[in-house]
C-alpha cells in the first residue's frame, strides 16, 4: 500500500483520537462539524489503508504519525 500523507487537520483529528476524544469532543474542540471531524477519520483510514479506528492508531505509530506524550 502507498503512504498518502495526511493533511495537517488529518493529523491533528488523528492525534485527538490517540488521546482518547471522541468525534463529537473533536468537533467542539477545534469548532467543527460532526459531519466534517467524521469526514477526516474516514480519509484517515483511506490514506491509512485501514478499515477501523484501531488499525488506524496502529499504522500511525509505527509510521511514527503519533507518539506518546
Amino acid at each position: 500500500m502507498k503512504h498518502h500523507p495526511l493533511t495537517p487537520r488529518e493529523q491533528e483529528v488523528l492525534r485527538l483520537v490517540w488521546q482518547g476524544f471522541t468525534t463529537r469532543d473533536i468537533a467542539k474542540k477545534l469548532q467543527r462539524s460532526f459531519n466534517t471531524i467524521a469526514m477526516h477519520r474516514r480519509h484517515i483510514l483511506k490514506k491509512l489503508g485501514v478499515t477501523s479506528t484501531a488499525q488506524a492508531l496502529v499504522v500511525a505509530r509505527e509510521r511514527e504519525l503519533i507518539a506518546d506524550g
